[in-house]
């Protein structure tokens, strides 16, 4: 009975399951394990011998013992109300072991921490009329200006790299949907400080990003605003950068055995900008009685045609 459990058990590392279904395999194996062991304890108390059959009995005991807490655990995410050993040995090895409900209320509170943090250090609020999306280019020197600014907020917890919380079985499950890596740094963060800077030697609209503005650094340039090259838009239009966030970076795929593999990549940037009309033009478009077309609605005509 135990040779089949074990090779039972051999052959799951074959297959490249999530840890959450490989623990429940496990719980499942040992269930029939026990049922065993119970016979065995059964014959042996039966043809009394008495020793022989206590031990048994004491092991059936700590295996039923065991086997609820982890059924509890992996199949109703959370710890038993009898679980008496848990806090014990934790205390003892200095470990902690979290449910996912715990987890989840730790990241959220994180997260809301930093979304605090970043709303106090923000750009200011445009109107959504007024705010269009940007195309982001980023060369080899500024993708390593964009890799040290990344770590450095990392490092001092202003922005959070956690996987969006997930552990890797979600990792695995979110892979399995998505078909896509999922990134370190979590979704929807922006970086404490963020400028547009007009380059005349380049000829370019910089983005510079930092820790604050006496740590800022160039870390990509504005390629097009919507669908409007950006040397016209500069041209007619006053443009600020009204929200900014970080993209890619380092990564996760599923493994072998449920585990996860560590890759890198590239940091990417996702920019919008707020535009309005440049003063100069405004008056002289009011004198001829030719205003200029706003910006958005121009992106919006081009879309239809």
């Amino acid at each position: 009975m135990f040779s089949l459990l074990d090779m039972i058990n051999g052959s799951l590392g074959y297959f490249n399951l999530s840890v959450k279904i490989k623990n429940r395999i496990y719980v499942g194996l040992a269930f029939f394990g026990d049922l065993y062991l119970i016979y065995v304890t059964f014959m042996l108390l039966k043809n009394q011998s008495w020793l022989r059959g206590f031990l048994y009995f004491l092991a059936v005991v700590g295996v039923t013992y065991y086997l609820y807490l982890n059924a509890v655990y992996y199949f109703l995410g959370k710890t038993s109300r009898f679980d008496f050993l848990s806090p014990w040995l934790s205390k003892l090895t200095g470990t902690t072991r979290e449910t996912p409900e715990e987890k989840e209320r730790q990241r959220l509170e994180k997260l809301a921490a930093l979304q605090k943090q970043a709303m106090g250090a923000s750009n200011g609020l445009f109107t959504g009329e007024d705010v269009i999306q940007a195309e982001v280019e980023i060369d080899s020197r500024e993708q390593e200006n964009l890799r040290k600014v990344v770590d450095h907020l990392v490092a001092e917890g202003v922005l959070l790299a956690d996987y969006n919380g997930l552990d890797a079985d979600g990792i695995i499950t979110q892979y399995q949907e998505t078909g896509q890596p999922v990134d370190a740094l979590n979704v929807g963060q922006q970086p404490p400080y963020f400028e547009l800077v007009h380059d005349p030697l380049g000829h370019r609209l910089e983005i510079y990003m930092g820790l604050n503005q006496m740590e800022k650094r160039p870390v990509g340039h504005i390629k097009r605003v919507g669908l409007t090259d950006v040397h016209t838009a500069h041209d007619q239009f006053d443009l600020y950068l009204a929200s900014l966030y970080v993209t890619g970076g380092p990564r996760k795929i599923p493994g072998r055995r449920g585990s996860t593999i560590l890759t890198d990549g590239d940091f990417g940037l996702i920019a919008q900008v707020a535009y309005r009309d440049r003063q100069g033009q405004t008056d002289s478009s009011t004198t001829t009685g030719a205003p200029t077309q706003p910006l958005g609605a121009r992106e919006r005509a081009r879309r239809r045609h």
